[in-house]
């Protein structure tokens, strides 16, 4: 019995499993940017960012220099207010998400040009 040829046929259904998980990811990613820019240009969005959310990373911003500036830092109040002011400038900007999500479909891109090439035989 030939088992390279088990191997081998396993290895190009493990390739178009991957395919296609990663074509579908690059749909969903997709749509998501489409949805975010469609938020973004909304005057509902613009109008809850500058009441909510702008406002909200300058508060957390005094709050974290407060602390670092007290002479006893408490480690845990500064760790969750560096990670609530991460998580309000990563969601206060929409245009940085759209970014971030267009570099991962860009990713994704690349990963399904280099399993082409890996299906192809070429390098």
């Amino acid at each position: 019995m030939n088992n390279s040829k088990i191997v081998l046929e396993n290895s190009e259904e493990m390739d178009m499993d991957k395919v296609s998980f990663l074509q579908g990811q690059q749909g969903e990613l997709t749509q998501i940017v489409e949805v975010i820019n469609r938020i973004e240009a909304t005057e509902d969005w613009k109008k809850l960012k500058s009441m909510l959310l702008d406002g909200m990373v300058k508060t957390l911003e005094k709050q974290l220099l407060s602390e670092v500036n007290k002479s006893e830092i408490a480690i845990p109040e500064l760790y969750r207010l560096q990670g609530q002011l991460a998580w309000a400038k990563k969601y206060a900007d929409l245009k940085k998400m759209s970014e971030y999500f267009k570099q991962q479909i860009d990713n994704i891109k690349n990963q399904l040009h280099e399993q082409k090439n890996l299906r192809d035989g070429a390098l």
